[in-house]
């Protein structure tokens, strides 16, 4: 399970809004400063991400929750998002450079553009897929709400935590 710790922003009768912060590979590199690449994370990447979770249990606007994505599930969707596209435009281009002489159409720029369609109408796919109420298994789980620094945490007897 990857974790990762969200504060509540808003709350709702059973949603919360979780506000988490974006980490990119580059923040921990020593060269960020004299990287192209790093210039770029900064420049386009996001800073925050919200989240609109259900949640049943008390919470509060400010509180820190504890967020989680089972690694299948992660490498799952990475290999949705990158490898399925990859090989429908492979695939197309090795097909499209048999068939579309078959059309009689002999030029490249037909396989570039029937790789590039099919490549485009995968991404949309995938994109209607993932927003569809069933695929929220690709979504973040609500694990614990963590207690406010000024609530006291109690454990019962099994030492199980309790808010």
């Amino acid at each position: 399970m990857i974790e990762e710790i969200g504060v509540i922003t808003a709350v709702d009768k059973d949603h919360i809004w979780v506000e988490t912060e974006i980490k990119s590979t580059c923040g921990g590199c020593q060269a960020q400063d004299n990287c192209g690449t790093g210039v770029v994370a900064k420049a386009f990447t996001p800073k925050k991400e919200q989240l609109i979770l259900r949640c049943h249990h008390t919470a509060k606007v400010g509180q820190k929750v504890k967020l989680g994505v089972a690694e299948s599930q992660l490498l799952t969707a990475s290999a949705m998002m990158y490898l399925l596209p990859l090989l429908v435009m492979i695939v197309t281009a090795l097909s499209g450079q048999y068939l579309l002489p078959l059309m009689d159409l002999q030029h490249e720029l037909w396989i570039v553009g029937a790789a590039f369609i099919t490549t485009f109408l995968t991404f949309r796919f995938l994109k209607k897929y993932a927003n569809q109420p069933h695929t929220n298994r690709f979504q973040p789980k609500l694990l614990a709400i963590l207690p406010a620094q000024e609530d006291p945490v109690l454990a019962d007897s099994k030492g199980q935590t309790q808010y």
